[in-house]
Order: C-alpha cells, then sequence, then structure tokens
C-alpha cells in the first residue's frame, strides 16, 4: 500500500479514528447512532458479505437506497474491496434508470424495496447484476430478468475486524453521474484523493468538537462533501434523509449541530419562513453556503451565525475555490485552495484579463486530486482535459483582487440583440423578488435572429405575483437588454436528479403558454416591430 494512502483513503482514515476514539459519536439520526468502533465493524461486516457475493476490485455495484447510515456503510464496505459505488438517485425511473443501468454494468445491486416496481419493465433488454439485495427485506419476484434477490440484511458477516488493505489513494472509489443539464448524464471516475481533496477544505475550518448536519442526497458530491469533512475533523455526522425547511432549526437544535452545507434555494426558503423568536437559538458556528444569499448580513443577523463561507465545486473537481469567514462580497465563490492553479480563458484556451468573463479551467499541483475521467467515454474525457487542463464550462470573472466570481454556465449563456447576458446573474435580480423561491433565465429564438429572453418562475407558497408587476419590478434594476420578454409562472421547475433545473426542457417548451412583455405593451391591432 502506497504511504499516502494512509492519509488520503476514507475507510483507513476511519478505522484509525476507530482506535484513537472508539466510542465517540460518529453517525447519528433521530433513530439510529453509531460511534466509530461500531461504524468500523458494521463496514467490515458488510465488506465481507459483498466478497461472499463475488464482488471483487474494480467491480460496480448499483446502490438505490435512500439517504442515511446504510447508504455510508455500503459506500466504504464496497470502497475496501476496492470496488465502485455506483449511486442511483431514488428519483430514476424508465429510460433515465435504463440508462445507467446498462452503462454501469455492475456484477451486483442494492436496492430499497419501495423502489423495485421501477426495475421491472422499465430496464427489459438490459443487461442486469447478477444479484440484488433488497434493503428493507426481501421478497416478491425478481426485479429483473433472472437476478437472485437477497435480503440486505444478510450481508452482514464475520466478526468485523479489519480486513487487508485492498486499494491506494489512487484507485477510483465510486461512478457518480452528472446531472446531465447540457446533455446525457457522464459517469465521472472518483478517486480515493479526488474524495479526500474535495472535503479537507471544509474540514480545515471544523474539529473534533464540530456535529456536522447533513440532509444531501447521497447520490452525489454531498455525501464526500459532509461524510469527508467530519471523518477527517474527528467529529459528528447528523444525518436526514432529506432537507426540510420546517424541521431544520428543530434538527439543528436536536443534534447540537455546529455546521452544515446550504446550496441551491436552500438558504432562501429558510429566510422566507415567518420569524420565530427562537430564530437566534442554535448552535450553527459555520455555515457553509453556494450561491451566496445577496443580503447574507441579514442572514447571519438573523439566525446569529457569524462565519459564513462559500466554495465552487463540479463532480469533476475538489473545492478548487472557497472563500474564508471574511467574506469580500456577497458574490465571490472565492480563491484558489492551496495547490490549485485557476484560469480563466476564451474560446481558444487563450487567458483573459482581469474583469473579463471567460471560462474557468483548473488544475492541481498534486495528482489524482481531479476525476479520473468519464466511465467509458474517452471522448468527452479527451475534451474536458484538452491542453491538459481540466474545462469546467462554466462561465468565470476574476477581479483584479483575484477573487472568482461565477457568472454562468457556458451553455446557458444568452445572446440577446448583440449583448451577451448571464442568465445567473438576471436570476439573481428575479430572485430578489420577496415572492419568487426559483426561477430560470433561458434563451428562446427570435424573428429577428439571436436570442429572446424567456423567464420561468415559482413563487413561494401562498405568496401571489403577475408577470407585469415582476417586470415592473425588474425595469429599475437591469439594463434595458436584459429585461426579459417573456415570463412564464409553474408551480415548480423541472429538475434533475440532482436538483438542478432543466434548462433544456425549458427552451424546448418554447414560449406557447408565456406572457409575452411587447404583445402586452402594443397598441391593439398594432404589430409588434423591433425595439
Amino acid at each position: 500500500m502506497l504511504r499516502k494512502s494512509r492519509d488520503l483513503v476514507f475507510h483507513y482514515i476511519l478505522e484509525r479514528r476507530a482506535i484513537e476514539t472508539p466510542d465517540k459519536p460518529f453517525l447519528v439520526m433521530r433513530n439510529r447512532a453509531l460511534s466509530y468502533s461500531e461504524a468500523n465493524a458494521a463496514i467490515n461486516r458488510l465488506s465481507v458479505g459483498f466478497a461472499a457475493e463475488g464482488v471483487v476490485k474494480g467491480d460496480r455495484v448499483l446502490v438505490m437506497m435512500p439517504s442515511g447510515i446504510d447508504h455510508i456503510l455500503v459506500w466504504q464496505a464496497l470502497c475496501k474491496l476496492g470496488a465502485l459505488m455506483v449511486p442511483v438517485n431514488d428519483a430514476y425511473q424508465g429510460r433515465m434508470l435504463a440508462n445507467q443501468v446498462a452503462d454501469a454494468d455492475a456484477r451486483m445491486a442494492v436496492i430499497a424495496s419501495r423502489f423495485l416496481d421501477r426495475w421491472r419493465d422499465p430496464v427489459a433488454g438490459v443487461r442486469v447484476p447478477e444479484t440484488v439485495a433488497v434493503y428493507g427485506g426481501a421478497g416478491g419476484e425478481a426485479p429483473v430478468g433472472a437476478a437472485v434477490l437477497i435480503d440486505f440484511a444478510d450481508l452482514a458477516r464475520g466478526d468485523g475486524s479489519n480486513p487487508p488493505p485492498a486499494v491506494d489513494y489512487v484507485d477510483p472509489a465510486a461512478i457518480l453521474y452528472t446531472s446531465g443539464t447540457t446533455g446525457p448524464s457522464k459517469g465521472v471516475l472518483y478517486g480515493h484523493a479526488h474524495a479526500h481533496a474535495t472535503a479537507a477544505p471544509l474540514a480545515a475550518h471544523l474539529g473534533p468538537d464540530d456535529v456536522f448536519y447533513m440532509f444531501l442526497p447521497m447520490f452525489h458530491t454531498g455525501l464526500p462533501h459532509a461524510f469527508g469533512t467530519v471523518l477527517i475533523s474527528g467529529g459528528t455526522l447528523a444525518i436526514r434523509e432529506k432537507f426540510s425547511t420546517s424541521e431544520f432549526w428543530n434538527d439543528v437544535r436536536h443534534f447540537g449541530a455546529t455546521s452544515t452545507l446550504l446550496i441551491s434555494t436552500m438558504p432562501a426558503y429558510l429566510t422566507s419562513a415567518a420569524p420565530d423568536p427562537r430564530d437566534r437559538d442554535n448552535g450553527l458556528r459555520t455555515i457553509f453556503m453556494t450561491p451566496l444569499l445577496k443580503d447574507i448580513d441579514a442572514f447571519k443577523e438573523r439566525f446569529g451565525c457569524r462565519r459564513v463561507i462559500s466554495l465552487f465545486n463540479m463532480t469533476e473537481a475538489s473545492t478548487p475555490l472557497i472563500t474564508g469567514v471574511d467574506l469580500v462580497d456577497a458574490q465571490s465563490c472565492g480563491r484558489p485552495r492551496p495547490g490549485i492553479s485557476a484560469r480563466i480563458v476564451d474560446a481558444y484556451d487563450e487567458e483573459v484579463a482581469p474583469g473579463v468573463t471567460g471560462e474557468l479551467v483548473l488544475r492541481s499541483d498534486d495528482p489524482w486530486q481531479f476525476n479520473l475521467g468519464y466511465w467509458r467515454n474517452p471522448e468527452k474525457t479527451a475534451e474536458a482535459w484538452r491542453n491538459q487542463w481540466l474545462h469546467t464550462g462554466d462561465l468565470v470573472m476574476r477581479d483584479a483582487a483575484g477573487n472568482f466570481y461565477f457568472k454562468d454556465r457556458l451553455k446557458d449563456a444568452i445572446r440577446r440583440r448583440g449583448e451577451n447576458i448571464s442568465s445567473f446573474e438576471l436570476e439573481s435580480e428575479v430572485k430578489a423578488h420577496p415572492a419568487v423561491a426559483e426561477c430560470a433565465a433561458v434563451a428562446v429564438p427570435s424573428p429577428m435572429g439571436e436570442d429572446e429572453v424567456k423567464v420561468v418562475v415559482s413563487l413561494f407558497p401562498g405568496a401571489t405575483l403577475d408577470a407585469q408587476a415582476l417586470i415592473d419590478f425588474l425595469v429599475p434594476r437591469l439594463p434595458a437588454y436584459m429585461v426579459p420578454r417573456y415570463v412564464e409562472f409553474r408551480d415548480e421547475l423541472p429538475k434533475t436528479p440532482t436538483g438542478k433545473i432543466q434548462k433544456m426542457s425549458l427552451r424546448a417548451d418554447g414560449i406557447a403558454v408565456a406572457w409575452d412583455r411587447e404583445a402586452a405593451a402594443a397598441p391593439r391591432g398594432e404589430g409588434l416591430g423591433p425595439t
């Protein structure tokens, strides 16, 4: 085993923690808790069970089960064998499920009983795993083909002792599928050193007395972020299966949580809730938040949390940008962490000047800290790593002081009447309206060429807003060329299985049901000319 593996591979760190602090609470939920030594022993017993079912180093194992303690135990048990967990989003069904099953070509699967129905007809014709461990109890017909069903509970075997080391930090630990917002999902080969490098920048802000509250789905990088952060810092991981606005602060108090990671619209939902006399009655000391709320100071004041840190990450990288606790403003996603080189480049990979928006490309001084390529997709791997830099597909700007600012996804940018529009910046202004919970800005075809702008909006429960009122709100806040022509309201925006808005779908839907600002402004009987 390579020397660095002891320090960079999660399950080796856990084995050490199990000796140093055996009785310290490690994984806790409302109805269950495991100490460091108990978690390590449980992982070892599962590892024996997987090996008995024929799983060996390099095998893929599909995992479709709820987020929780057992999900973590399964991942780490497979890691001890050198096998790769392939987590499946619990929203997948039909074609999306079949595509991932076919692509992973797995030896085995662990499937929660409540998801079994999706594994029957939708994956017909796809080669399926030989064995399926049913989480929550086996029974009934085989989910697909001739797969043998076993009870997940029967996998726990052996005496819980540590197996001989089987992996090094250079080996892959999982295949994590991307969201597929601009195309089909790709399987990212996610290595052990990559997982450690993702969590270490967060762990540097915590210690063994911290309790990290985790509610992100465990089928994406939220798992290594939270699990690794706690493991490296020696703290405790408190887990809820899914994020809940109404239960968030109750859980924080119940678990004694001191830290958490808030993403996407989660901070906005917390601030939209009615003020409560207990808002500041919580132990949160450090919140990682991406992106930052526009009025981050108000958030800090209301909830009494002064240490807010922002960051930039993607499945293919490992927290390359992060702020300190002293935020420069409410927009920057930070600076490159030590050991990371970050450039902003044009379409020819030439570096642009500060203040100019371009694509973010990355390198790591230490090897193995980024992804190991896309699973069975050498063409996309070569495209992403052209000129020996990882191309993120994100439009970013760096100011003269070296702070980085996310602007948009490269393929989401809009060009309207000679001006480039950042959909991210437009969306930020739309979301500044107190009634708006979520929104997406997309390009739709214009009869004059280039693009017109459509915003699709969902409101907070109980809120009301009409299209003209939204435009009136935006006009004094935006350049004229950014003011949307079309506005569409929906109860909920379409999402990828990792919670990202499916802009491809919104673009494809066109303007059939959208409110048209120019049509509303035109006198009756007049046509609409260029403006």
